[in-house]
């Protein structure tokens, strides 16, 4: 039996979580994308491998420090497994979905844009892993708008309304200020539209590799759910038998804990400071 918890991811710096794919035209290095929508998204296992590495600087920086006569190590092991031990960790890792772009704005250096459809996949989705979240959506609109304005703004490329409509869930529960709700149509074109920056290698001050590189913005917005193992019965006691419900559930607040306090780094280029990342909680399983 697992136990889901949702999160919130906000990249504080450009992000790339590299696809391995190129475009055969400028775009040399996409990010990775969802294979339905193809939104910008951070895959399970790269998720995984960026956490697992985070926390095994830890263990290796504090393996003299010791709490309770247990060593610290036993986090990483329970958290994340052990191939050597062929030992399943305890969390389940799901992708990073988009849920917030920054876009420039003719008013305001920048609003956090999103789409109705992408807010109604947000709570599906984490209704689907029994986590209850109290967020009123907005009503559909045809044009994309942005909240409270007055007069048109000019968000990217798209010219929006100003719309007083009730989200003030949405702003304090995201720690949004400015916001936009793009249609459909307007939000995939940002989707497929995301910066791309020229990257050089130098021999002797000469270029010799220039490429481009595409990036998720920074102050982006993820979300993604972990599932933790709670299978023990009243003795504490797993399916296998072994008492280790203490052990188990001492892991994963260490773990918790760390990770909402941290700045974390996912995808490439962590030497030019991209990828540098904070998590949020959103509730537990109701």
């Amino acid at each position: 039996m697992y136990k889901h918890k949702a999160y919130i991811i906000k990249n504080r710096t450009n992000l790339h979580a590299g696809s391995g794919d190129t475009n055969y035209g400028i775009v040399d290095k996409e990010v990775q994308r969802d294979t339905i929508s193809t939104a910008p998204v951070i895959h399970a296992s790269s998720l995984k491998g960026a956490l697992r590495y985070h926390f095994e600087s830890l263990q290796a920086s504090s393996n003299a420090s010791a709490q309770d006569g247990e060593a610290k190590p036993f986090t990483v092991e329970a958290v994340f497994g052990s191939e050597e031990k062929q030992q399943q960790g305890m969390v389940r890792f799901s992708d990073a979905r988009l849920l917030f772009l920054p876009l420039r704005s003719d008013k305001k250096p920048f609003y956090h844009v999103t789409s109705l459809a992408c807010l109604e996949q947000f709570v599906a989705f984490l209704q689907t892993m029994n986590i209850a979240v109290d967020l009123p959506l907005p009503d559909s609109h045809p044009e994309s708008y942005v909240v409270g304005a007055e007069g048109p703004v000019v968000v990217e490329n798209v010219v929006c309304a100003g719309r007083d409509v009730p989200v003030d869930a949405i702003k304090k529960l995201f720690g949004i200020e400015h916001l936009a709700i793009f249609n459909d149509e307007d939000f995939n074109e940002a989707l497929t539209s995301l910066p791309v920056i020229a990257r050089n290698s130098l021999e002797d001050g000469k270029s010799v590799n220039l490429w481009y590189e595409e990036v998720v913005p920074r102050e982006s917005l993820f979300y993604t759910v972990l599932s933790y193992y709670d299978n023990f019965n009243e003795q504490g006691a797993d399916r296998r038998g072994k008492v280790d419900k203490t052990y188990y559930t001492k892991a994963f607040r260490r773990f918790e804990e760390q990770l909402l306090t941290d700045l974390v780094q996912i995808g490439a280029n962590e030497s030019i400071g991209y990828g540098v990342c904070t998590f949020s909680s959103l509730g537990g399983e109701a």
